[in-house]
């Protein structure tokens, strides 16, 4: 329009206006006098920003409120740059912030500007914790206006939305924007769609395949009959289930009420459903999000029925996912406790605690062994560095000449049993040596949990050096076996011997009571009875109670010979694996 006036300003140009440039000219004329005409500041009343962020532009109008009418001052908006494009969405919608604040400086500075976002988040802004840089130095750009924000819902937020969804901003990409945008009405500030290319192999196989989909055929026979005004009452009513269809260019569309835009209705086709899906999870810009991620990423342009739920299936089959992220669910399989033994010191459970600091009597070790029945417990301070025989040695010393020989040993894969002279050794005396599984700790969590008590203790008694805690073992063990078990609910000592050992509390506080020989014999012996039983009946009991626990959102997992299942990677060296050197970005299982 203004094209035509320019060329008569030229220099040494006649001014003759024909009937087309007079037309023209009067209807310049009257877009200026009219709406929307820019307001002239007035810096005595406050101003208004109004801001949004689409997914590759930011936009924002500044206004003023004049008589009630708001009235426009100045409208900014730019393309997002390719690192933005990454952003969270409450990053996004502050760019757009920072970005109109920066355009219109010169507005802003004298009074604090009033921002009206449709992202409500943002109104506690200053409230909350900075998560990175990039967010201090905004809030250091916010601080010098001071704004004021509010909250506005984004379907009155339409003059910045169109501004941050410019057609001429818009990334040209291959899949999702199949709608090409031909109009603008630059008056309301609103896009309309007006063609769709048809030109796409996508929209040509969905179009092929309405055809073959008796429930698409059945919406749109109700569309068309809803077109038409001759149609009964009653007619009209049986399809007010369909009111949310749309059908336009030859594709079939869904909207409820409270949808943003349209979206296309895929047809009942398996294959492709399952295009549409990889193109969102499995290209490179897919990331293979989760099913829900998934879900709200396709929600946004595609329709169909039970869409989640083929998005579970569509995820749950995916290779990549299986094999590259980790579990986030409980390890499948029931609790297998240990069986309980009969008799006192028949099973016992031993482990090491290695790497402490090095003491004046040259150990760094100490040997946890634990009766699985009493709870009663030994520590024996040792090397590191100790081979097979020398912890048969301590066996004996410390074990064997006390309690005798047990018939069963629980321990875990560590190199000292699992050599060929302590098999020997267990094969010949007849007892049995039962390992846990690999990277297993709570195979044998009772020496396990005994570990962490006596380093406990440790910590609280040794010198500032920590040198010096073999002096302190013997008490230790002492405490550790008057200590009531919560397990059998009786101190190991009591359990293992029928009596607890004179402490010196008791020493100071009591006096022994004289009881008759004879009596005392007949008592013990019972006393030894009842105690047995007793500690079999509370391990049993106690271990119902940690089935119970464990096997909380855990299902029992079955394997039939000939099952392929994946190998987790996390333990494997990947010299021998076959693994890249470094498995940070290594897979997960194999």
């Amino acid at each position: 329009m203004f094209a035509l006036l320019k060329r008569k300003n030229k220099r040494n140009a006649k001014i003759h206006f024909s009937d087309e440039q007079l037309k023209k000219f009067k209807e310049l004329k009257r877009r200026l006098c009219n709406p929307p005409v820019l307001h002239l500041p007035d810096f005595k009343q406050p101003m208004h920003l109004r801001t949004d962020a689409s997914k590759f532009a930011v936009g924002g109008v500044l206004f003023q409120v004049v008589d009630g009418v708001e009235r426009p001052i100045a409208y900014t908006s730019r393309k997002m740059k390719s690192a933005e494009l990454n952003y969270p969405t409450q990053q996004q919608e502050l760019l757009a912030i920072v970005h109109a604040l920066a355009a219109f400086r010169i507005y802003c500075l004298d009074k604090p500007p009033i921002i009206e976002t449709d992202h409500n988040s943002l109104e506690g802004l200053f409230t909350q914790k900075m998560a990175n840089r990039r967010l201090a130095r905004w809030y250091d750009i916010l601080a010098e206006y001071q704004p004021v924000f509010s909250y506005l819902p984004g379907a009155k937020n339409g003059i910045a939305d169109a501004l941050s969804r410019r057609p001429d901003l818009q990334p040209e990409t291959k899949f999702f924007h199949d709608l090409s945008v031909t109009s603008f009405d630059d008056t309301s500030f609103s896009l309309a769609i007006s063609e769709v290319s048809g030109d796409s192999e996508l929209i040509s196989r969905i179009k092929k395949s309405y055809k073959k989909d008796r429930g698409i055929q059945a919406i749109l026979a109700a569309i068309k009959k809803r077109k038409s005004n001759s149609k009964p009452k009653r007619e009209r009513q049986q399809h007010k289930k369909y009111r949310c269809y749309s059908e336009a260019n030859g594709l079939l569309w869904y909207q409820t009420p409270v949808d943003d835009a349209q979206r296309i209705v895929v047809p009942n086709d398996v294959k492709l459903r399952q295009t549409i899906i990889s193109e969102c999870h499995d290209t490179n810009y897919g990331d293979h999000p989760g099913a829900e991620r998934t879900y709200l990423k396709l929600a946004r342009h595609w329709y169909w029925s039970k869409m989640l739920k083929s998005i579970q299936k569509f995820i749950a089959d995916c290779e990549p996912c299986r094999r590259n992220k980790p579990r986030l669910t409980k390890p499948p399989g029931l609790l297998e406790p240990l069986s309980i033994p009969d008799e006192r010191w028949r099973s016992i459970s031993m482990d090491f605690i290695t790497d402490l600091p090095r003491t004046k009597r040259d150990v760094d070790s100490i040997w946890v062994v634990v009766d699985r029945l009493t709870k009663r417990c030994h520590f024996v301070p040792t090397t590191k560095n100790v081979n097979a025989e020398g912890v048969a040695r301590l066996f004996i010393d410390n074990i064997w000449k006390l309690h005798g020989m047990p018939a069963n040993i629980v321990s875990d894969r560590d190199r000292k049993f699992v050599s060929a002279f302590w098999q020997h050794v267990f094969k010949s005396i007849g007892t049995m040596l039962s390992m846990t599984a690999a990277h297993r700790a709570q195979g044998d969590g009772q020496t396990e949990r005994m570990n962490r008590t006596l380093e406990e203790y440790l910590r609280c008694f040794v010198g500032p050096l920590q040198d010096d805690w073999d002096v302190h073992l013997a008490n230790a063990e002492f405490a550790a076996n008057l200590t009531v078990n919560s397990s059998t609910k009786l101190a190991p000592f009591e359990a293992d011997l029928g009596y607890i050992p004179l402490n010196p509390l008791q020493l100071a506080s009591e006096q022994l009571e004289s009881v008759p020989k004879s009596r005392r014999g007949a008592e013990f012996h019972e006393r030894q009875a009842a105690i047995l039983l007793r500690c079999r009946e509370a391990l049993a009991q106690a271990q119902e109670r940690m089935r119970d626990v464990y096997d909380q959102n855990r299902v029992e997992q079955v394997f039939e010979v000939g099952d392929k299942v994946y190998l987790s990677t996390q333990h494997l060296d990947p010299k021998h694996s076959g693994l890249p050197n470094s498995t940070k970005f290594g897979p997960k299982w194999i």
